[in-house]
């Protein structure tokens, strides 16, 4: 079993010394005193560390002082310190100096350059805080940090703590002195150093908040700001527990591993979600803004003050806060519908749910690498969906007690899930543990069937929903919060059989089998039930209709039911009003295209071509293609969503050639051009685009007023279908042109270029040495999922063999799910194309 570190030493305090100056130098030095708290004699101390060069050093103990000898065991990630007598059972104080490289790889302490400036910043989730300081790494062993850091006058320094002071040098450096902070893990720790620009605080309350960017971005920091503040207000009167931080930083950082990272008191985040011009910014950029800023926050409590013991409950951290963000920014902004939103992130959790290869919520976790793996949509979007069936079935009122109740008595230590169980237990009155563990601790998910009975009753049965079809093994039924809807009446059961009576709610012409889509299965209508969703799908709420074109997605997919079927209820949303609905078509629709068509011959390939256009074209002419004044943000999201529809799927002439005709305006002007359309028109421009257009792309990636408009450019590059420009786009992903944070999702996007996709893989195989070393693990795993794409039995051996010679310490799993979805989809083609056929004749 991968090494753990020993419970018998622990760390209390760390004081930290860094230099460094990521203009001038790569290399950083440092020095480092732990107070440990030893709980046995012995001579030995390990902790871990990592492509670090540790010095000499001493430990203090039982009045005396040793010097020691460092021996590293890289297998193991650690050092062993040790000394010649043995240390006595108390306190001790172990001082080393440290020295290491800025790394390139987004983990640790690394480098990171832009607009001519070089930065330093950390991220240290899961394990890496080993590459920046000798440290006790793992999530039980908090402890208060104090952090000094000597560099060049002119840098910013921002931590996790308030700045207690500052001198000057002689040298004419500076020391910067953050005070001390509250018991934290390792992974929380947080250091950005260079030419940073700095916004006016906003307050929370007593909470000053500031957000740091590189210079020029000044005009997009007051979104995020103010975004911030009522995030903080919201979540302190959601936990009854004041923000446990001195103050609050937001750091944009030009290249970044995830999303965003919660470090206590110094955020950071990529600068897509944080900086944004609100008056020109799409509805998905400011809901993705304001998530992910909440979400962020929400881990000060759930997370940062109480902390997971052990990775294996990660799901705890990134659960919890998943659901706690859409629920608390849909109080907030209920404009932006974040609960509709919610239906895609949780699909594409049933979707991964679905596979042989999956894995529960809880998963026990052995290693670095196997923590890592578990940063996923199980974790995120299933942990989350499970959260909120759980709010739904306690009661929200009750549900919030027993969260207060383990904050309040868990703050500033570890805990693991039977904790939150026995205080959601405490004020529910009820066995909790019992209801939810099933979801927690077991994968997949029920398929849920209602079938008429006698009278007034439903007969209504489970069992587990496989993505390889009907027929798998039979398994233990999950106790499943049932709701249903007939028309306006609901009805709830705790389905806990295989299968049971039920009784109907109400008298309606229509029955619903997942009601406002709270709970984590699929309903599967059959026949007449069926029937009558499509007839009256516009009596159900968005979110149930956003539901049924999923569920009825993935049924076609697995072979549950007739690919027909779907494409006669796509064809019931023609005048669909709601954006997130209407979206829900355009995924199932695109793989339709790209699965099924395009390897059935170009007569079928037109045939849909004509038919998406003549059911979804009437509404885009309607509507237009340009947007009119004080139109609503939901009309301007459908009108790029229809395009999305008719340009992009259906090629319709008209609508390809007027919408690329945008592209270059959209670019050179964007206020002229609706942001929510840019990304379509830039895709529909690019499919024919010249050499020219595709330099105006690459300028636009670089140089484009905000972070969104760079990156839609960037990623608009992969739609090129020339040749000579594909190959243009691979060999800028090797340079700075295409950030680290970026260069996964643009190979994937390359792979699912019909034009791209061969010579996508072959170069991703030729220059794997030099992509892999500027390459998170994390991010690695993720090119492994997105393979894929590239279709054909001999890309999957050939994927298969490639990274079992070339291995991703974490992507093992990813790849074992590559392996299976290449299958499912051949299986797909194999049963789906006649059903088209059969369809559009």
């Amino acid at each position: 079993m991968p090494f753990r570190l020993s419970p018998h030493v622990r760390p209390s305090r760390y004081r930290v010394h860094v230099e460094l100056d990521p203009e001038r130098n790569r290399r950083y030095r440092g020095e480092l005193e732990i107070d440990l708290e030893l709980a046995r004699a012995g001579r030995v101390i390990e902790l871990h560390a990592v492509d670090l060069t540790i010095g000499a050093g001493w430990i203090d103990n039982g009045g005396k002082r040793q010097r020691t000898s460092v021996e590293t065991r890289a297998a193991d990630e650690t050092i062993r310190v040790s000394v010649a007598r043995p240390l006595t059972r108390g306190d001790a104080t172990l001082k080393l100096r440290f020295s290491g490289k800025l790394r390139d790889d987004l983990r640790g302490l690394y480098f990171a350059q832009s607009q001519g400036h070089r930065y330093a910043f950390t991220q240290l989730e899961a394990t890496d805080a080993r590459r920046f300081f000798p440290c006790f790494d793992e999530p039980a062993f908090k402890a208060r940090f104090s952090l000094e850091v000597t560099t060049a006058a002119s840098h910013a320094v921002i931590a996790n703590a308030p700045e207690r002071g500052r001198r000057r040098l002689p040298d004419g450096r500076k020391r910067v002195c953050f005070e001390e902070t509250p018991l934290l893990s390792t992974y929380l720790v947080a250091l950005a150093v260079g030419e940073l620009s700095g916004s006016r605080v906003t307050r929370a309350g007593e909470t000053p908040i500031r957000l740091w960017h590189v210079p020029g971005h000044e005009k997009l920091a007051g979104y995020a700001r103010k975004e911030a503040a009522a995030c903080l207000i919201a979540l302190e009167r959601y936990f009854g527990v004041p923000y446990p931080y001195g103050k609050l930083d937001l750091v944009a950082v030009p290249d970044f591993e995830f999303g965003a990272m919660e470090n206590a008191g110094a955020v950071f985040f990529r600068e897509t979600l944080l900086l944004l011009d609100a008056k020109n910014a799409t509805v998905g950029d400011k809901r993705r803004v304001v998530e992910v800023m909440c979400h962020e926050l929400a881990h000060m409590w759930y997370g940062n003050l109480v902390t997971m013991a052990w990775w294996d409950d990660l799901w705890l951290n990134e659960a919890f806060a998943t659901w706690m963000a859409f629920e608390i920014v849909d109080g907030l902004h209920p404009e932006l519908a974040m609960w509709n939103d919610f239906g895609h992130s949780r699909d594409s959790a049933l979707g991964a749910d679905a596979l042989s290869h999956t894995h529960a919520i809880y998963t026990p976790v052995a290693s670095a690498d196997e923590a890592t793996e578990n940063f996923d949509l199980i974790t995120y979007e299933k942990g989350a969906s499970v959260i909120r069936m759980l709010e739904r079935y306690l009661t929200p009122a009750v549900f919030r007690r027993g969260v207060r109740d383990y904050i309040k008595r868990h703050r500033e230590s570890n805990a693991q899930a039977a904790d939150l169980w026995a205080a959601l237990e405490r004020h529910a009155g009820e066995d909790v543990g019992k209801v939810v563990r099933p979801w927690i601790e077991r994968e997949g998910f029920p398929l849920v069937r209602v079938r008429p009975g006698a009278g007034k009753e439903l007969v209504v049965s489970q069992e587990r929903f496989h993505a390889a079809g009907p027929g798998g093994a039979s398994e233990r039924p999950w106790p499943v919060p049932l709701v249903l809807r007939s028309g306006r009446s609901r009805g709830r059961h705790l389905l806990s059989k295989r299968r049971e009576r039920v009784p109907r709610p109400g008298r309606g012409a229509f029955l619903y089998a997942n009601a406002d889509e709270g709970g984590f299965y699929r309903p599967l209508h059959e026949g007449a039930a069926f029937d009558a969703l499509v007839e009256r799908v516009g009596q159900l709420e968005p979110a149930e209709r956003l539901g049924l074109v999923t569920h009825q997605w993935a049924l076609a997919h697995a072979g549950y039911a007739d690919l027909g079927e779907l494409m006669r209820l796509i064809d019931a949303l023609a005048d669909e009003r709601d954006p997130d609905v209407l979206g829900a078509v355009v995924g199932p629709l695109a793989t339709v295209q790209t699965q099924l068509a395009s390897n059935a011959g170009e007569a079928v390939a037109t045939a849909l071509r004509d038919h998406v256009a003549g059911v979804f074209g009437p509404a885009f002419e309607e509507l237009g293609l340009h947007a009119r004044r004080r139109e609503s943000e939901p009309v301007r999201l459908r009108r790029a969503t229809l395009l999305a529809l008719v340009g992009a799927i259906a090629e319709e002439p008209t609508a390809v050639a007027e919408a690329s005709a945008l592209a270059e305006l959209s670019l050179r002007d964007p206020a002229r051009v609706d942001s929510n359309l840019s990304a379509t028109v830039l895709t529909l421009a690019a499919r024919e685009g010249d050499a020219a257009l595709h330099e105006t792309y690459v300028e636009a990636s670089l140089t484009a007023a905000t972070p969104q408009e760079q990156r839609r450019a960037r990623l608009a590059l992969c739609d090129f279908r020339d040749s000579k420009l594909i190959a243009r786009t691979l060999r800028l992903t090797l340079t700075d042109t295409i950030p680290t944070q970026d260069r996964v999702m643009v190979l994937a996007r390359l792979f699912n270029n019909e034009q791209a996709r061969e010579a996508a893989w072959a170069f991703v195989k030729k220059r794997w040495s030099t992509i892999q070393k500027r390459m998170p693990t994390l991010l690695a795993s993720r090119l492994v999922e997105a393979t894929p794409a590239l279709q054909t039995a001999a890309h999957r051996r050939d994927v298969q063999a490639f990274f079992k010679a070339n291995p991703v310490p974490t992507a093992k799993r990813a790849l074992k799910q590559a392996d299976e979805r290449f299958r499912l989809d051949a299986a797909f083609r194999r049963r789906a194309t006649p059903q088209l056929k059969r369809f559009l004749a």
